[in-house]
């Protein structure tokens, strides 16, 4: 019977080597069709050294699929290819030298001047710049002429207030460019003056005068300015009025009261109001009157404080409007009297007030008792504080509560000793309203849930 040989294999997945053999071990990875081989015993465990690729694709060269051998390759013998039709293939080098082995010829080289230059297939034509001109080969079959830069800097030059000045070489270039600032003097504009002139007499001629004739004399270069006699009438409040003319001089006087002082600064005249008898200050007071002499011009001569001094008498409405005496109310305003004129108002020891009091700040009582007799008592806090002092304990706390009264106290307490609140009169629940602990209901009026005696439940 024929026996069978299988191998390792891997149908799907990745290609490549397996991660291990075992020593001599093989194995073929259909993904690539590449045969792999466990070589050596160096391995831990038995596992092969390394995974050799011994056949398959990549391992061998094929017959009729395209591949890359990479490396250097030595073949003994005749080597046989076939014709090249590209440049891509492996016979090119040949190719091209058996095509151009019998090509020969020459070319001709002319310029603007001098002698036509014949160049063979063989040569090297060198093309150079001339002057101003720079060639350089750049890329291959690439050959770029350059214009030589000058000493000129690239800018703009010449504007409103310069004029831009050059050096130019032999070849019409700029080898030099700077900005020069204009500066001509008048005499190098030839109709400066009369230009001058025109424009001057136009303005003078052109404005508005008044009393002034002006004319412009171009033939003889002057401007002529006639002023004529000028006048004006001056008046005052009283006396006739008088006419100034050019020339005359106009005096200002002080009268009643007023002295003028020409000077201090040019065309000015002052008036100053003359001092009287009168001490620059304040007059009257609280006490005091200020009492005055007037001279025709209104005006103080002589000013005094003298203090107020008058007798009861003298107070018109005296009789009605002074209080002779202030009574206060039992229990509600106090009022005494220190005998020299001073009256004090005060609360007495014990107030009594007969109506609303509203107090719209903080109220404090300090006293040991507070008595309300109220039919209603409102209060809009949620919270009422007992046994309120500096270092509360439970002992501070004990016996604080509420207390009724009727014809026994009705107590409601915190007792420091039992721990509790501690009720004296009994607690009656509403029907339908219930006891509760920790959530759970324990007492309705119609049943009493489980409660544990002595360790038992009932």
């Amino acid at each position: 019977m024929a026996n069978t040989i299988r191998i390792k294999r891997r149908a799907t997945g990745n290609a490549g080597a397996p991660a291990s053999l075992e020593n001599a071990e093989l194995a073929f990875n259909e993904v690539d069709n590449i045969l792999y081989y466990g070589k050596g015993t160096g391995g831990a465990g038995g596992t092969a050294t390394t995974v050799e690729a011994i056949g398959g694709l990549g391992a061998f060269l094929t017959l009729t699929t395209d591949q890359t051998v990479s490396g250097n390759k030595t073949f003994n013998g005749t080597t046989i290819v076939a014709t090249p039709t590209a440049n891509g293939h492996a016979a090119t080098k040949l190719y091209v030298d058996q095509s151009i082995a019998g090509v020969t010829g020459s070319i001709t080289v002319a310029g603007d001047s001098g002698s036509n230059q014949t160049v063979s297939l063989s040569d090297t034509l060198t093309i150079s710049g001339g002057v101003g001109l720079s060639s350089v080969a750049s890329a291959t079959d690439t050959l770029t002429i350059n214009l030589d830069n000058t000493a000129v800097t690239a800018g703009t030059y010449g504007n409103a207030s310069s004029v831009g000045a050059f050096t130019v070489d032999a070849q019409g270039r700029l080898s030099n460019a700077v900005s020069t600032s204009i500066s001509i003097t008048s005499a190098a504009v030839s109709d400066f003056a009369e230009a001058a002139q025109d424009a001057f007499g136009t303005l003078v001629t052109n404005g508005s005068q008044s009393g002034i004739t002006v004319t412009y004399d171009d033939a003889n270069t002057k401007v002529n300015f006639s002023v004529a006699n000028q006048s004006f009438t001056l008046a005052g409040d009283t006396g006739s009025s008088q006419t100034i003319t050019a020339g005359d001089t106009l005096t200002i006087s002080g009268g009643t009261g007023l002295t003028a002082t020409a000077g201090g600064a040019t065309d000015k005249i002052t008036l100053d109001l003359d001092n009287t008898a009168v001490t620059a200050g304040g007059y009257g007071g609280a006490g005091t009157v200020g009492t005055f002499t007037v001279d025709a011009q209104g005006r103080l001569t002589a000013a005094a404080n003298t203090t107020i001094s008058i007798t009861a008498s003298q107070v018109s409405d005296r009789a009605t409007n002074l209080v002779t005496g202030l009574t206060g109310t039992a229990n509600e305003i106090a009022v005494s009297n220190s005998g020299v004129g001073a009256v004090t108002l005060s609360l007495p020891a014990n107030v009594t007030i007969s109506n609303n009091l509203t107090v719209t700040g903080d109220l404090t009582v300090n006293g040991n008792t507070t008595t309300l007799n109220t039919s209603t008592m409102v209060v809009e806090d949620k919270n009422i504080v007992l046994a309120n002092v500096a270092t509360p304990t439970d002992t501070t706390a004990d016996g604080a509560g509420i207390t009724i009264l009727g014809a026994t106290n009705k107590t409601f307490n915190w007792v420091d000793a039992s721990d509790a609140w501690t009720s004296s009169e009994h607690i009656a629940l509403a029907a339908g309203k219930t006891l509760i602990i920790n959530g759970t209901t324990v007492l309705s009026n119609t049943n009493l849930q489980n409660v544990t005696v002595d360790g038992g439940t009932f």
